[in-house]
């Protein structure tokens, strides 16, 4: 069976179904939340062509996986959701519906790594949040940050698609959404980097996010954290990229 194939029998969401659910929910949307808050979208939507890739974004509000589905409109994408969203049964059936990927905090859910990284390979995107629940922007740099797929990504030169939230949620507050162009990153030493390597890694990462969005992201070893990034992380652009929603031959969807 191949990888594209696989994927489709361990994610629900291939069925007519799960098709007429995400068109009522897109429905709904458009009607209910779009003239609340006005979402507004920034950037060229691009993604791999011929290669998975991980979208990854800062996270304020419960509303930034449903804009982010609909700003980013890729058959290929999927988001990573906390299980417990699956116990609700018509949250559950709607996430199942979007392809989403569930995921157990409160372990170390191999499964879910697995899924998450067959899907990678079978050439779609997957979307995360490292921050793994929803923070406040001025707490964000000290907030834990679930960021080992994201190490797993810069070892194996696997490209990451950066989002930058601009989190105005309030009424027609039109929170922006900035989608920057994916990048490939790699490891510029041998060897698995330190827990600290790690860290400043995944910091810096997210530092630049934040700043995509005009946010601080004032982290008490900031300077220090972009220095090993910068040591240890070479960055190359994706070469090539097809725009979101293009038919052709791309894998994953």
């Amino acid at each position: 069976m191949r990888d594209a194939d696989r994927l489709k029998s361990e994610l629900a969401g291939n069925d007519k179904f799960a098709a007429w659910i995400r068109g009522t929910v897109r429905v709904l949307a458009a009607l209910f939340l779009w003239p609340v808050y006005l979402p507004r979208r920034q950037g060229q939507l691009m993604e791999p062509e011929g290669e998975g890739c991980i979208l990854i974004a800062n996270h304020h509000s419960i509303l930034d996986p449903i804009f982010v589905t609909f700003l980013y409109p890729s058959p290929r994408l999927s988001i990573v959701a906390k299980q417990e969203l699956y116990r609700m049964k018509l949250i559950g059936r709607i996430l199942k519906a979007f392809r989403s990927i569930p995921l157990d905090r409160s372990i170390a859910d191999v499964r879910a790594s697995k899924l998450i990284l067959s899907q990678i390979k079978a050439g779609r995107v997957v979307g995360i949040f490292p921050e793994g629940t929803r923070v406040k922007p001025q707490e964000a740099a000290t907030a834990q940050l679930h960021a080992s797929i994201l190490i797993y990504a810069i070892r194996r030169g696997i490209p990451l698609l950066p989002v930058s939230i601009q989190p105005r949620y309030g009424f027609l507050g039109r929170p922006r959404y900035i989608f920057s162009q994916p990048v490939r990153y790699g490891l510029n030493k041998s060897g698995a980097p330190s827990k600290e390597e790690q860290e400043a890694m995944a910091r810096e990462l997210m530092r630049r996010i934040y700043q995509g969005a005009g946010l601080d992201y004032n982290h008490p070893k900031e300077e220090e954290y972009r220095k090993i990034f910068e040591e240890l992380v070479t960055e190359t652009p994706v070469q090539n990229l097809v725009p979101v929603g293009r038919k052709g031959k791309k894998r994953g969807d």
